[in-house]
C-alpha cells in the first residue's frame, strides 16, 4: 500500500467516526419519559431556550405540597417548532401562565417531554399545536 493510498484510508476512516459518532449522539427521549401517560402542568414561564436540538421551556409550578417547583418541558427543535406549529422565539415569554400537556418523567422529576400532540395554552389562549381536532372538541 502507498503512502498516498494510507492516508486516503485514514482520512476517510477519521471521517466516517466522525459522523457517525454525531449520530449515534442523538437519543430518543422515550427512556426518559412515560410514553403511556399525559398529564397537564401549568405555570408561570421562567426561562424559554430556543435552541438545538431541543428546545427546553422552564415554569414555575406549584406542587401537591404547594411549594413552588421549577419544571422543565422538552421541546422539537426550532426548525420543527417554526415550521410544524408556527412557533417563534416569541412564543413564550417570561411572565407569562401556560398550560401543557406532557409525557411525565419515568423518575417523577420535574420534567416532561412534549414532542408531538401537544395540547398548549398561553394566558388562557389555545395556541397552534399541528394537531387536526374535530370542531366543536
Amino acid at each position: 500500500m502507498t503512502v498516498r493510498r494510507f492516508l486516503q484510508v485514514v482520512l476517510c476512516s477519521s471521517l466516517f467516526s466522525a459522523v457517525a459518532g454525531s449520530a449515534l449522539a442523538h437519543h430518543g427521549t422515550a427512556v426518559s419519559y412515560d410514553q403511556g401517560r399525559w398529564i397537564t402542568v401549568s405555570g408561570t414561564v421562567t426561562e424559554f431556550r430556543w435552541r438545538n436540538p431541543h428546545s427546553a421551556l422552564f415554569l414555575d409550578i406549584t406542587d401537591e405540597s404547594g411549594n413552588t417547583v421549577n419544571y422543565a418541558i422538552e421541546l422539537p427543535s426550532p426548525v420543527l417548532m417554526s415550521r410544524s406549529l408556527g412557533w417563534t422565539r416569541a412564543t413564550f415569554k417570561q411572565g407569562d401562565h401556560v398550560e401543557f400537556r406532557v409525557h411525565p418523567s419515568r423518575t417523577d422529576a420535574p420534567v416532561g417531554e412534549c414532542l408531538s400532540d401537544c395540547i398548549v395554552k398561553v394566558n388562557g389562549e389555545l395556541v397552534a399545536t399541528g394537531i387536526q381536532r374535530p370542531s366543536g372538541n
